[in-house]
């Protein structure tokens, strides 16, 4: 590299001296003259070469601008008769440039000044710019010191005056001045004087470029030195930072409750990580879970693979987070519900990883499952329930809703979930009045926390029909706070319904029963369904000759008689059927819903002129029931309801016919009361006739044979005629045994049974019934036996005649079906307060259907009925009962039978006889 010398110095420059220095040192040749001058210019040039040299050692060993450039100004000033010398050098990266002031010992510091304002000005020029202009020139000689400012214009004027300044640019080939080199001489500098300075900055320039270059190479490689040093520091740092929160990361994923982290191939799904908390919860050894790709899919329950790896790929396609609750088999054979989420992360080179954490929901899954079962079992049973069940919040919104309510309220589930109870639970009171919804039951259970019961008011259907309801409103409670009320309700008009029904049935039952006079209950028919069950009704009855009675009509208002009269259309006619007509013919009841429509007219018109009287007639709805009676019809009953708002439904004509069925009975009963009354006179007077028209030619009949029998003559001559009378006495005794029989069994039924009761001892009235026995049993080979438990007797109160008589009635029906060689045994023994007497025969028993009716009047077993009159026990019944007693009897067929019956046993000598009847009560 070579300097270059600018020659755009400005007219005044010192460098201009120079010049004129070499034309004077031209001239001087011419003047001297001699040889001197020539050898001494070679002397000096060879030692300037010598410096030159000196000065390209110092530059081989440049050890730094403030140690090499004042040790070459120092050679160049033993050169050159020097008294300042300035180095201005601009460094890369710093504003101002650096200085180095060199100066001769003589010279002042006004010189000093001077010489440093020359270099400032004339740097500025040369470099053109004003880089120079504020540059620090001031200073100790080899020292960079901080300006001090420009001296007076006076001063550096005069030093100037007397200085030689030359200063040369610092420069490299073509490339831009990067400082100058100004030496002032103590005389002119003359052209090798100027050529040695040249020289010497081309090398000093040389030499601070090469520099310049190293220091930056060496700059640029420490910078580099350092910079990679920084980022290896900060790489440590990173790298421990990222151990440590690795390290805090997995403590923190280890240490999840419950809960394991991994990562996997977006492609394969193999995993690449996954956390300690893994291998606790299924039991697999972590290393298992990254060595073997598909261990994430095996280790899945198979049911659940193909929805976790649709998880998968939803999260891959859409980037953004999924989630799936699966199950994965454990090492120990058990599985888990785990709720895994998913989530896609990009690596460094902008491939897609699958992230996720799975945590175990194992608890909360069977909780879940036992609160859907729980859930399940409720809605099953809320829904297989007849009552409606709604529950609503603490805002009175409903949440719930059963089928039963749907069915009850005419509305949806879907439609009322949501709304206000309200909107849906409409109360009306029996009077018509709505609830307001302030008072709604309801919210008031869920302000004041108490349940709340009603069995009075009405509920209002989406349709706006009413019906009646039994409700209970109660408040939810959650850990003893209220979260809400539940309504439980049922519809009871068919109880209601019902209960009428009942009451009205009651009602029937007790007026029907309340007289067996059939016009009363006629009457009292008429005054109990009117206005219970119509707002007309009559009653159409069949006499005994067929002839159809209709009894007089009865209406609910006084002032709708003439509607009564209309009706009578509907009465029968010849020629016509009826809806009375057709009940009666077919036995089954009728409903009209309407008995105004053309439809209903037509059903129950003959003709045209029939039906314009029904419709005139009738402005209601109508129901005919049969009164049926022992499977015949004896009448019907026709209920009106008219323009009072009444409308038969089929629960009415149900009502209707259980009224008709005990209307029908009281009647019969009525009517059969009658008859029975009619019969009885007529019997009472038969036995009047019978008692006093036969028994006194029977007694005459009896004294007759008796004195026959006196006055035949003894021997074989009179045994015929003995013979014959003995059998005229002995049907005379039966006939009168009939007529008692007949008479006993009417006073009984009249309660007019007469007694006359006195203390009696059972052995005695054992003893005598067998004694009167005896000749029938010893006739038919038949063993009677009398048994005393106990070996004493006791007493009764009774009536003996009455009790021998039904002892006999007892022995005699024993003896009549006991074989020969059977035996009879009559015993008594006290039994508490009353005494029990028993005839036992060996007979061949009484079957179990006959059992029931052997006490009925007249009545007889087929096989035995030649034997007797069916009286005997139905009279002896009637005694015993008349004494205060019972009487019964067993029977086991091919065994034998055994009659029981009680009598009261006497109170000691001295009690009182109402104590002892006190006792049975």
């Amino acid at each position: 590299m070579s300097a270059e010398r600018r020659t755009n110095e400005p007219p005044s420059s010192p460098q201009e001296e120079p010049r004129r220095g070499d034309q004077r040192t031209e001239e001087q040749p011419e003047r001297r003259g001699d040889d001197s001058s020539a050898s001494g210019g070679l002397e000096r040039a060879y030692l300037r070469v010598q410096y030159l040299y000196e000065i390209s050692k110092q530059l081989t060993q440049f050890e730094g601008v403030r140690r090499t450039v004042p040790a070459i100004l120092a050679i160049v000033a033993r050169a050159l008769p020097l008294r300042t010398a300035l180095l201005i050098l601009e460094i890369p990266g710093r504003l101002q440039p650096e200085t180095i002031v060199w100066n001769a010992e003589e010279v002042s510091a006004d010189r000093l000044d001077a010489a440093r304002s020359h270099a400032r000005t004339s740097y500025a020029y040369l470099a053109g710019s004003d880089a120079a202009r504020s540059a620090d020139l001031e200073g100790e000689p080899t020292t960079t010191t901080v300006p001090s400012g420009e001296p007076a214009r006076g001063q550096r004027a005069e030093a100037e005056a007397r200085g030689y300044f030359v200063l040369l640019p610092l420069v490299v080939e073509r490339r831009p001045i990067f400082g100058a080199l100004q030496v002032e001489g103590a005389a002119r500098l003359e052209e090798p004087d100027l050529v040695f300075v040249n020289a010497v900055v081309n090398q000093l320039a040389i030499a601070l470029d090469r520099q310049a270059a190293i220091d930056a190479k060496q700059a640029a490689a420490e910078a580099g030195r350092e910079l990679a040093q920084r980022r290896q520091a900060e790489s440590d740092r990173h790298r421990a930072a990222a151990e440590a929160l690795r390290q805090r990361y997995e403590a923190l994923v280890d240490n999840l409750d419950r809960s394991f982290v991994w990562e996997a191939d977006a492609r394969t799904f193999q995993l690449s990580y996954v956390s300690a908390r893994a291998e606790e919860l299924l039991g697999y050894p972590r290393g298992r879970w990254l060595a073997e790709p598909d261990f994430w899919s095996r280790c899945v329950h198979p049911d659940d693979r193909g929805a976790l790896e649709q998880t998968f790929r939803r999260t891959l396609a859409s980037e953004q987070d999924q989630r799936c609750d699966h199950r994965c088999r454990t090492a120990d054979s058990g599985v888990l519900w785990l709720h895994t989420r998913v989530h896609m992360e990009k690596d460094g080179a902008g491939g897609p990883r699958l992230q996720g954490v799975s945590m175990d929901v194992t608890a909360a899954r069977v909780a879940e499952e036992r609160v859907r079962d729980q859930l399940e079992f409720t809605r099953a049973v809320t829904g297989s329930i007849g009552e409606g069940v709604l529950a609503i919040d603490l805002e009175g919104r409903i949440t719930f809703f059963n089928p039963a309510a749907e069915r009850l309220l005419g509305w949806t589930a879907e439609e009322v979930l949501g709304r206000g109870v309200q909107e849906v639970i409409r109360i009306q009171h029996a009077t018509g009045t709505s609830i307001p919804d302030e008072e709604h039951p309801a919210l008031r259970a869920i302000r004041t926390g108490e349940p709340a019961r009603d069995d009075d008011d009405l509920f209002v259907r989406r349709d706006r029909a009413a019906f009646h309801v039994s409700c209970t409103f109660a408040p939810l409670k959650r850990e003893g706070q209220v979260s809400g009320a539940v309504l439980v309700f049922q519809n009871i008009m068919e109880v209601r319904r019902a209960e009428k029904a009942q009451r009205l049935f009651a009602e029937v039952s007790s007026v029907l029963a309340s007289s067996l006079d059939y016009a009363e209950t006629v009457a009292a028919i008429s005054r109990l369904f009117v206005p219970a069950l119509s707002d007309l009704y009559f009653v159409d009855l069949i006499e005994e000759d067929g002839r159809v009675e209709r009894l007089q009509q009865t209406s609910v208002d006084p002032a709708k008689q003439g509607m009564t009269e209309r009706m009578e259309q509907i009465a029968g006619r010849p020629g016509r059927e009826t809806p009375q007509a057709r009940v009666l013919r077919t036995g089954e009841p009728l409903l009209i819903l309407s008995a105004s429509t053309e439809f209903a007219l037509k059903r129950i018109a003959d003709d045209q002129g029939h039906q314009e009287a029904l419709h005139a007639g009738s402005s209601g709805t109508v129901m005919v029931v049969p009164l049926l009676a022992r499977g015949r019809t004896i009448g019907a009953l026709t209920f009106v309801g008219t323009e009072t708002g009444r409308r038969y439904s089929i629960a009415d004509l149900a009502v209707a016919e259980e009224v008709a069925r005990r209307t029908a009975v009281a009647l019969e009963n009525a009517r059969l009361y009658q008859q029975a009354r009619r019969a009885i006179r007529t019997r009472n007077d038969l036995l009047a006739i019978v008692s006093h028209d036969l028994r006194n030619p029977l007694s005459t009949v009896l004294v007759a044979s008796a004195l026959l029998m006196q006055t035949l003559p003894a021997g074989e001559s009179g045994a015929q005629g003995r013979k014959k009378a003995e059998i005229i006495r002995a049907a005379a005794q039966h006939m009168l045994r009939l007529i008692g029989d007949l008479l006993d069994v009417a006073a009984i039924e009249a309660g007019r049974l007469s007694m006359v009761t006195q203390r009696h001892a059972t052995d005695a009235l054992v003893h005598d019934a067998l004694a009167m026995q005896q000749t029938l049993a010893t006739e038919k080979h038949v063993v009677l036996e009398g048994e005393l438990p106990g070996g004493g007797s006791f007493e009764v109160l009774c009536d003996r005649e009455r009790v021998l008589q039904v002892l006999a009635n007892l022995i005699g029906n024993a003896i009549k079906f006991t074989r020969a060689g059977g035996i009879i045994t009559v015993r008594a023994e006290p039994r508490g307060n009353e005494a029990l007497f028993a005839v036992a025969d060996t007979g061949s028993g009484i079957p179990p259907d006959q059992l029931l009716h052997v006490f009925d009047e007249f009545w007889q077993a087929k096989e035995t009925a030649r034997l007797g009159t069916g009286l005997g026990l139905t009279i002896a019944k009637g005694f015993v009962e008349a004494h205060g007693g019972r009487i019964w009897a067993e029977s086991r067929p091919g065994v034998g039978t055994t009659f029981f019956f009680t009598l009261p046993l006497a109170p000691p000598e001295g009690a009182d006889p109402r104590d002892l009847s006190r006792a049975y009560m």
